[in-house]
């Protein structure tokens, strides 16, 4: 990213944007503070897919202890994988803390590089980008097409075709054949 060595996104919650931003970094950090919710919620939200280190914050607030260990039975619970978040407390206000999530951050760059993920992870991303901007490009020119023929979407709210062969006539125009 901008070719920085290291770039640190926040996000507002937990839910779909927040799951779309964790599968563009290489590492993501979920935060969590004492009374942060249940394990149904945390199922629903998806957060233990996306962790890499989990972090209960204000560690010094009644609560805190409960919220690791409810993180890590959760943990537990699921699948086995080659990378078990681990989950640190952290107090930000005192620093408390922070040092070790450093190190659990690095230490799970060290685990993507000499296991190749971190490589995997990052061409896959790309592909996935390549891939977005081209639908994203065909996508605006199937609507010129369909913006410039009135009679195609006639012809199918008329019945006279099928949607699936007006579909093949707009790809035959892309050069790419029909369906």
């Amino acid at each position: 990213a901008a070719g920085m060595d290291l770039v640190i996104v926040e996000t507002v919650g937990v839910g779909q944007a927040e799951v779309d931003v964790a599968a563009a970094t290489d590492t993501t950090v979920v935060v969590v503070t004492p009374g942060w919710g249940d394990a149904v919620q945390v199922a629903k939200a998806g957060i233990l897919e996306i962790a890499d280190v989990f972090v209960v914050n204000k560690a010094d607030r009644e609560g805190a202890d409960a919220a690791v260990r409810d993180l890590q039975q959760m943990l537990r619970l699921g699948p086995e994988l080659a990378w078990t978040p681990p989950v640190v407390k952290t107090a930000a206000a005192s620093g408390e803390g922070i040092e070790e999530l450093w190190e659990q951050v690095g230490a799970h760059r060290a685990h993507l590089e000499t296991s190749g993920e971190l490589e995997r992870g990052r061409r896959l991303r790309l592909v996935r980008e390549v891939e977005s901007l081209a639908v994203e490009s065909l996508r605006a020119r199937v609507r010129e097409l369909l913006d410039a023929d009135a009679e195609l979407v006639d012809d199918v709210m008329q019945r006279r075709t099928d949607p699936y062969r007006a579909a093949g006539r707009i790809l035959e125009r892309l050069g790419g054949g029909g369906m």
